[in-house]
């Protein structure tokens, strides 16, 4: 274990800091995460779309990058804690994407239901057949801001072959922070530690 603790060290973390103290269980079950939303996968896609700035239409990511298959139960969450739930890391990005190309996305994680390539969401929902982005329906043209993980960009998530960064479709890539950097603060800023 400290072997372990020690290489996270070494990427800038600090295993057994207290950044939350939770007030209810957050669900990282296989069960949830690759089905539905929870409040676990809630907060994660909520922490993408903050990182990624007040201009973000959407926020997404698969529900598979989620590994820990267990509950947080209330109570202190540690970064440790962070990095079991997602051990892989990798960055948030910020990009623009077609309306074409982000309905197709969208479609894909929703078929994608009970495996890894389940996309978990922040503002867009599935209504009359048809996806609302911000309560508006999804324009085939227009250039919708879009946070996601950098692993749905490398084509190699189940379906979602076709999305990658020189994807005609997709403008203007940014890479932000290491996720489980931007998790933490979310969890810290929704359920503080004790000071």
């Amino acid at each position: 274990v400290e072997r372990g603790f020690e290489a996270f060290r070494r990427q800038g973390f600090a295993p057994e800091a207290v950044v939350s103290l939770a007030t209810e269980p957050l669900d990282g079950r296989e069960s949830t995460v690759r089905n539905r939303p929870g409040r676990l996968t809630d907060l994660i896609a909520a922490a993408m779309a903050r990182e990624a700035g007040t201009t973000t239409d959407v926020a997404l990511f698969n529900g598979g990058s989620i590994r820990i298959d267990d509950l947080l139960p209330p109570g202190p969450i540690t970064e440790y804690d962070i990095i079991r739930v997602m051990p892989f890391g990798g960055k948030v990005v910020k990009a623009a994407f077609d309306g074409e190309l982000l309905a197709r996305v969208l479609d894909t994680g929703m078929n994608n239901e009970g495996i890894g390539g389940y996309l978990q969401t922040w503002g867009v929902r599935r209504e009359s057949g048809g996806w609302l982005v911000q309560g508006r329906p999804i324009e085939p043209a227009r250039r919708y801001t879009v946070a996601l993980n950098d692993f749905l960009l490398t084509g190699l998530e189940t379906n979602l072959g076709y999305l990658k960064r020189d994807h005609p479709q997709v403008h203007d890539v940014v890479e932000l922070r290491d996720i489980r950097r931007v998790v933490i603060d979310e969890l810290s800023r929704v359920y503080p530690p004790r000071k």
